[in-house]
């Protein structure tokens, strides 16, 4: 079953252009960021096959542990909205080192603490 709110915002991920300046910027980052997203809510499990935009790949992997990354949303609350991001944003910062938007990042320090690159 699909879940949505009215006040749900989608993040597109399209967007997300910025990369990390470095390898251990990221790492750091990424530990933080998988932390956090611990503590958001998952919404919309699916069973599908995406196929990444940049890397072509069939399945979103996560960096390190080849891990497969289930198809699903994460929702973010940020005062009278919710972001709505898809787990493809695993794939996007572990593998492609792509930066997420800075009011996703400000939603998440809300949520649980202020992230290391503040």
């Amino acid at each position: 079953m699909i879940s949505h709110k009215p006040n749900d915002r989608k993040i597109n991920l399209d967007l997300m252009s910025t990369e990390f300046k470095s390898n251990s910027e990221k790492e750091t980052f990424l530990k933080w960021f998988l932390d956090a997203l611990d503590k958001a809510e998952v919404i919309n499990k699916r069973r599908h096959i995406a196929i990444c935009p940049i890397c072509n790949e069939k399945n979103f992997l996560l960096h390190k542990e080849n891990k497969v990354i289930s198809k699903y949303e994460y929702r973010i609350p940020d005062g009278e909205i919710n972001f709505i991001v898809d787990s493809s944003i695993l794939h996007l910062v572990s593998v492609h080192s792509l930066v997420p938007d800075r009011s996703l990042i400000a939603a998440l320090e809300n949520l649980y603490c202020k992230s290391p690159e503040s």
